[in-house]
């Protein structure tokens, strides 16, 4: 069992901790880090993205960030990012590296396999700067299916007219891109 520390709307842990799955069907605060990997080819950024596995229990098959990941009771937004850029893409790298572009309440409702799913999060967004081949990440294929390379400008447009294959929210995409062109 996953348990998280429950937050308040200012990003710290009140001193409470809550179930994985009680925290997603009773809508508790808890926290999560969101990085978006890219690169800068002929003046035009790339986004790398996640395809999601198809039996994740929230946005099966979807392309979603490049990596991301809730905060377990007693860890760090550092600590985690580190550990889920090591753990989903097989990325090393110092906390240094990573720029802290905002952060962010995210409250929404969804239904997944018949089941309402109440996501309630209070995010770290981070950007990094890595230019690699795909074949270079060894992903957690438990988490993810595939990956890829997109135009920033291309998934705004695909975000924009809600195509359903992408389940980053547009809103954050705006606020990522607009910090990456001011970086």
């Amino acid at each position: 069992m996953e348990y998280f520390d429950v937050y308040n709307e200012n990003g710290t842990p009140t001193g409470e901790i809550v179930e994985r799955s009680l925290a997603h069907e009773k809508g508790v605060l808890h926290a999560a880090v969101h990085i978006y990997i890219y690169r800068k080819i002929n003046d035009k950024y790339e986004i790398l993205l996640q395809k999601r596995a198809d039996d994740k229990d929230s946005f099966p098959s979807c392309w979603d960030t490049s990596c991301a990941g809730h905060i377990s009771a007693g860890d760090s937004f550092e600590s985690t990012a580190l550990k889920e850029l090591r753990e989903e893409l097989g990325i090393e790298i110092s906390f240094h590296s990573l720029v802290h572009a905002f952060d962010q309440l995210v409250e929404k409702i969804n239904i997944f396999y018949k089941k309402t799913f109440t996501d309630r999060e209070y995010n770290k967004v981070y950007l990094l700067n890595y230019d690699a081949p795909l074949e270079a990440f060894k992903f957690q294929r438990e988490e993810i299916s595939a990956l890829k390379w997109m135009d920033a400008e291309n998934l705004l447009f695909e975000l924009e007219n809600k195509n359903r294959e992408y389940c980053i929210m547009p809103d954050t995409y705006r606020k990522v891109l607009s910090k990456l062109k001011s970086e």
